[in-house]
């Protein structure tokens, strides 16, 4: 392996790139949630196009971070050590961004709403299935409340996985993509059908339960723990970086025409599976990517701090015409409200993200390149970024 392929081998840009492009499908689903076009059937099919792509991201996110974390893990790393990074990873933005909420509540509407408020900064509020709770401040902390739960159980769950054969590997992750079929079944034969979710056409209970409970999601950070443990040591298989991508279209397509519940979760998390491993291959192996540039780079080193503002962003724009805009004034508020968000997310990841992490999540020396057959630690350059939001739900 050459010198090169060896530091992306560690630092996976092509991942990090992915995760930069997963952002701006976020921030392009949630667009279908406000109203931008004054026609309404040129809203509607911006709505049957991008409303589902923020649930694959969603899932694509979940799978990464359990990947990326027992790829960048070290073999005896204190617990205490992995929480106080993972921390500094997640508190200082979301405690930020979550009084900029509150201060913005309590200007525009007088206040912000108890209980909602404590759960969203305590995040809690995934276990709680009300949705006044839930979508409480910042809607899509959610996501962090489930990873906040991901994190605690990471050591142990790894340390069980790790002690896994090959056999045992392929059968965990087969047992994990059957318990995510399922779960949409489950959840309508056993939860409430009422009340209907305000922002879906679905039960509350059961939307909650398939998309938001976080031990339903834990099985798709699971996945990514066990994805990774097959590629680092050599056994996953050989699909390149384009075939997955396609696969992941493709699957898309399929999630568009099956139910809600099914396709906010299930209909994606095999092709996801195959564009995680796939593009860690593609580093590890030293294959061309066009994901490793400095602008998709970027894209995901301020993914996180996007994620957690694009909401804020989108609220604004989506205020200035309630009543929509033409086609053309459409897309360039939209493209004008992307920009806003990544300037400042720019200046969150600048500004507080990056000094809490080199304050309170010091870097490892890294290891030495993998071969491919069994990859070694990752730099800490492709930090475990909290999953980005994305419910197929509307705003109306």
């Amino acid at each position: 392996m050459t010198q090169q392929a060896g530091r992306m081998a560690r630092q996976l840009p092509t991942l990090n790139g992915l995760r930069g492009i997963a952002a701006v499908t976020v921030f392009f689903s949630h667009t279908t949630l406000f109203g931008f076009f004054a026609d309404e059937r040129i809203d509607d099919w911006w709505y049957i196009a991008l409303s589902r792509t923020g649930s694959a991201a969603l899932g694509f996110f979940f799978i990464l971070s359990g990947f990326v974390l027992t790829w960048s893990a070290p073999d005896h790393e204190p617990n205490r050590r992995f929480w106080r990074r993972r921390a500094a990873r997640i508190l200082p933005n979301h405690l930020v961004v979550c009084a900029v909420f509150i201060v913005l509540l309590i200007l525009v509407r007088g206040g912000a709403p108890l209980w909602p408020t404590v759960a969203n900064l305590a995040l809690v509020q995934s276990w709680i299935p009300n949705e006044f709770i839930f979508n409480g401040v910042n809607p899509p902390s959610w996501s962090l409340s489930c990873e906040i739960f991901f994190y605690a159980s990471f050591p142990w769950v790894l340390a069980g996985i790790r002690r896994l054969n090959a056999a045992w590997l392929w059968s965990l992750a087969g047992g994990i993509v059957a318990a995510m079929l399922v779960a949409p079944a489950f959840s309508m034969a056993f939860l409430p059908a009422e009340p209907t979710y305000t922002y879906a056409d679905a039960a509350f209970p059961q939307f909650w339960f398939v998309q938001q409970f976080p031990l339903i999601r834990m099985l798709d950070f699971v996945l990514g723990i066990v994805i990774a443990q097959l590629v680092m040591r050599g056994l996953w298989i050989r699909l390149s970086l384009p075939a997955a991508a396609l696969v992941t279209l493709a699957f898309y397509g399929v999630s568009e025409v099956v139910p809600l519940l099914y396709s906010v979760v299930a209909a994606m998390v095999i092709p996801l599976a195959l564009l995680v491993a796939a593009a860690a291959r593609a580093d590890v192996e030293g294959h061309r990517s066009p994901l490793r540039g400095r602008v998709t780079g970027w894209l995901g080193d301020t993914s996180f701090a996007f994620y957690l503002l694009h909401i804020l962003v989108l609220y604004g724009a989506g205020n200035m015409s309630p009543n929509g805009f033409g086609v053309a004034a459409a897309l360039a508020v939209m493209v004008g409200a992307y920009l806003v968000t990544l300037g400042l997310a720019s200046l969150l990841h600048i500004g507080v993200e990056r000094p809490m992490m080199r304050r309170f999540a010091k870097a490892r020396k890294p290891a030495a390149a993998p071969q491919p057959a069994a990859a070694a630690a990752a730099s800490p350059a492709l930090e475990p970024m909290p999953a980005a939001t994305g419910d197929g739900t509307r705003v109306t």
